[in-house]
């Protein structure tokens, strides 16, 4: 039986400016401890996280620019694994607004009047 893998953090699909996150969670094996956890993001080397005796484990690790995988496997003794993916994307640019008009321009005092942005990011 394949060790337990419960992720708490981050979110999948977590958007963030921030380019350090922490993985974090707990595992556990009934029948083949201990568990060993290894962390890897994109295509890098895996890191080990310190599993507690209580089977949570927490890891920082750096994002790059864009959408980033981190996976989380659990080993247990008995050379089993389990795999979680999550999907976190790093962006740290500003929104850029490239349009802005007026509807009717000028405007009266006390008229209504429409403003379009234009916004990409």
């Amino acid at each position: 039986v394949p060790p337990v893998l419960n992720i708490t953090a981050p979110a999948d699909g977590l958007v963030t400016n921030t380019a350090s996150v922490v993985v974090s969670g707990t595992t556990n094996d009934a029948t083949s401890s201990p568990v060993s956890v290894a962390v890897k993001v994109n295509n890098g080397a895996a890191q080990a996280a310190v599993v507690n005796e209580d089977g949570s484990f927490s890891l920082p690790v750096t994002l790059t620019e864009g959408e980033n995988s981190i996976s989380v496997t659990a080993t247990d003794a008995a050379g089993k694994t389990t795999t979680i993916t999550r999907t976190v994307t790093l962006d740290t640019g500003a929104p850029v607004i490239s349009d802005v008009t007026l509807t009717p321009n000028p405007v009266d005092a006390g008229a209504t009047y429409i403003i379009t942005v234009t916004v990409t990011d």
